[in-house]
């Protein structure tokens, strides 16, 4: 599609040049208008907006990225989300233009008088942001191996939030909104506190661990988790977990007579955030980030035997931490991306094998 050697990097782009090759400027303004644009945050000394004139479009223009065109990752250089909304609500000058991707195959020029303002709102009022829960992929991203194995494990998150599955690039949201992620949520602040906090999530020291003890030995010892522990020793799997391996059985998030095999995915799955957050907040670089999610993989094998045991260790973990037996909103959620995870053709818990021998590919009905 386009020019030789270009292929689109994720549907937005791919939508975009399709409007743009038909001449379709409505659908244009509908290929990017439930997106998040990025805009480049300027460096010290340079003007606040990046104002430029550009030959294609005759003018003035104010250039924004989708983000599958977003640059790869540099240590100082930022970017801003924005929306197709709050640009038509701030717009500094009704003579300039809104450069969708200029210089790209998937560029598109839009006019921005007041009239195509109020077009731009009447596009995003019908389709809305984009929601959570999408399943997305980068296609000049990860796709195999190692690192992508890692990033699999933290496709929850990346589903939660429909970001691409297996990016380690610029931002996993935006700079602001993943340094926020690691102050608040993590306490993250600096390279050595990021990087304790992996060690720690790699280690499964946030999920329960009385419950992770009753499990493994319910289990007989998961894979590197040293001997069995003798069941007249262990603690008693707790009656909450059994009620919601019920349900797993009935929702399909397991399988007939499946139990539960570790709660570690949880902080796996967190590991990985904390990875592509880390990058977005430049608290680590893509070298360090690459090795970080291989250990993620790596330490995922030695726990579970495959993709359906990791996702179902994952809702389990997300249960006892978010919804407590509520079977509330928490739970309709976990379910939702356990479902996107398992039986959508693209997802890497489908496509990906689970360990680098090529064996525990998933086979979910």
């Amino acid at each position: 599609m386009g020019t030789p050697g270009w292929m689109p990097p994720t549907d937005t782009e791919r939508r975009l040049y399709e409007a743009t090759a038909r001449g379709d400027w409505d659908g244009q303004v509908a290929a990017i208008a439930g997106e998040d644009l990025y805009l480049a945050v300027p460096q010290q000394g340079q003007d606040p907006l990046p104002v430029y004139d550009d030959p294609a479009a005759g003018g003035k223009c104010i250039p924004v990225l989708t983000r599958g065109m977003l640059p790869p990752w540099q240590p100082q250089q930022f970017f801003d989300r924005v929306s197709v909304e709050e640009l038509a609500q701030d717009w500094p000058n009704d003579r300039w233009q809104l450069a969708v991707n200029p210089g790209t195959p998937f560029a598109a020029y839009l006019a921005a008088t007041p009239a195509h303002r109020a077009g731009w709102l009447r596009v995003r009022a019908q389709y809305g942001p984009r929601p959570g829960g999408l399943l997305a992929a980068h296609q000049g991203a990860w796709q195999h191996g190692p690192v992508a194995q890692g990033l699999a494990c933290g496709a929850p998150l990346a589903v939660h939030h429909s970001v691409p599955w297996n990016e380690l690039g610029t931002a996993f949201l935006d700079y602001a909104s993943d340094a926020e992620t690691l102050r608040e949520q993590w306490s993250v602040t600096d390279p050595a506190g990021w990087q304790q906090r992996f060690d720690q999530l790699l280690g499964g020291r946030f999920v329960p661990a009385e419950t992770e003890a009753a499990l493994r030995a319910r289990h007989g010892g998961a894979p590197g988790a040293g001997a069995g522990v003798p069941s007249g020793d262990a603690p008693a799997v707790p009656e909450l977990v059994d009620r919601y391996e019920e349900r797993f059985r009935a929702d399909g998030l397991l399988p007939a007579g499946g139990r539960v095999v570790s709660l570690a995915a949880l902080d796996l799955a967190h590991a990985v955030g904390l990875v592509r957050w880390g990058l977005g907040a430049r608290l680590c670089a893509p070298p360090q980030a690459e090795q970080a999610v291989t250990r993620v993989a790596a330490r995922a094998r030695e726990v579970y035997g495959s993709w359906d045991e990791f996702a179902a260790g994952y809702a389990l973990g997300r249960m006892l931490a978010f919804d407590n037996g509520w079977f509330g909103p928490p739970y309709t959620e976990a379910a939702h991306i356990h479902r996107v995870l398992t039986r959508d053709p693209a997802s890497p818990w489908r496509s990906l094998p689970f360990s680098s021998r090529g064996d525990g590919v998933a086979s979910f009905a």
